[in-house]
C-alpha cells in the first residue's frame, strides 16, 4: 500500500474531515516525502516535527532519527498515529499541542509541512524562540519565493530581511499541489533555513525587526519619505527629527525600500537607535 492509499484509508476508518481552518492537506506522494527527509539529513540527530499529520514525513523520519518530537494539534491525528502509524517506533514522543502555544525542546533539525494560515507566526516563532541548527520546511511556494528572493526583486520583503538576520536560506525543490490530499490551491516549495548569526551588526533586534515590518508597508518610496510615513509606529516611539540630515544615513535616503539589502537594513536601524527618543519628550 502506497502514501496515497494509505492516508485515504485511514480517513475512511476513522471519518477524518480534513479542517480548513488548520491548513490540513496531507502529503501522499511518497517519492516526494522520502526526498524531504533525505534532504534533511536527519540520521542519529534530534529532529522536531511540527504538524505530523498523518505521518507521511514522521516515520521515515523515525526510521532515521536518533529522536523525534512530533508536534501534532489535532487529538483525532494523534489517535491515528498512535494506534496506526507509529505502533512499531520507540524513538518517537507525540506531543498533542499547539505549537505557537509550545515550548519546544532544543533539537538538530526542525522538520515541518507547514500550513499555510500560520506560516508567518510560525517562522518568527522560529527564528526567536526555538532552538536547532537547521530547518527544511515545505511552505507555500509563493511565501518560499519571498523568502529567498533578492533585493529589488517583486517578490522582496519584510520576511526576506527579517529571516536573513537569524537564517541563510535556500530553495530546495517544488511539491506540486496535487501531491497533497485534499490537493490545496496553490503549488508548494522545500526551503531550507541553516541557524547562523547576523552577518552585520544589529544592536536592537525588537528595532530592527519593527523598521522592515513597517517600511515595507511603503516599500515603494524612498527611503526618507518612508521614514517619514512610519516614524511614528516604530515601537511607539518617536524619531529625533535630526536623524534625516545624519551623514551617515544619506547615502540611503534616496534608494527606495525594494532597492536596501538586510545589511543596510541592519545599519539603518543601528543608527535610528541613537535618535528614538519617547513620546512627548521634546528634540
Amino acid at each position: 500500500m502506497n502514501l496515497r492509499e494509505r492516508t485515504l484509508v485511514l480517513i475512511k476508518k476513522y471519518s477524518i474531515v480534513p479542517r480548513k481552518e488548520l491548513g490540513q492537506s496531507f502529503l501522499v506522494n511518497e517519492r516526494v516525502a522520502r526526498r524531504i527527509v533525505e534532504l534533511s539529513e536527519v540520521e542519529n540527530l534530534v529532529v522536531l516535527e511540527i504538524g505530523a499529520g498523518l505521518g507521511a514525513l514522521t516515520e521515515p523520519l523515525a526510521s532515521r532519527a536518533k529522536l523525534v518530537y512530533a508536534i501534532e494539534v489535532d487529538p483525532l491525528l494523534c489517535k491515528v498515529l498512535r494506534e496506526e502509524v507509529l505502533k512499531g517506533y520507540d524513538n518517537v514522543v507525540l506531543i498533542e499541542a499547539d505549537f505557537l502555544e509550545f515550548t519546544p525542546p532544543s533539537v538538530d533539525v526542525v522538520i515541518s509541512n507547514v500550513p499555510y494560515n500560520i506560516a508567518t507566526p510560525l517562522l518568527f516563532k522560529l527564528a526567536r524562540e526555538c532552538f536547532f541548527s537547521r530547518a527544511v520546511l515545505t511552505l507555500q511556494k509563493e511565501l518560499a519565493l519571498r523568502i529567498t528572493s533578492k533585493p529589488g526583486t517583486r517578490d522582496y520583503g519584510r520576511l526576506t530581511v527579517s529571516l536573513d538576520a537569524f537564517f541563510s536560506s535556500r530553495l530546495l525543490m517544488l511539491v506540486r499541489k496535487a501531491d497533497f490530499y485534499p490537493e490545496p490551491e496553490v503549488d508548494s516549495a522545500v526551503v531550507t533555513f541553516e541557524r547562523r548569526k547576523p552577518p552585520y551588526e544589529i544592536i536592537d533586534m525588537d528595532l530592527h525587526l519593527e523598521l522592515v515590518k513597517w517600511l515595507f508597508t511603503q516599500r515603494n518610496k524612498l527611503l526618507r519619505r518612508a521614514l517619514r510615513t512610519v516614524a511614528s509606529k516604530l515601537l511607539s516611539l518617536k524619531l529625533d527629527d535630526e536623524v534625516y540630515f545624519d551623514a551617515r544615513l544619506e547615502r540611503y535616503m534616496n534608494k527606495r525600500v525594494r532597492d536596501l539589502k538586510p545589511s543596510d537594513f541592519a545599519y539603518i536601524s543601528n543608527v535610528l537607535k541613537e535618535y528614538l527618543i519617547t513620546e512627548g519628550k521634546q528634540p
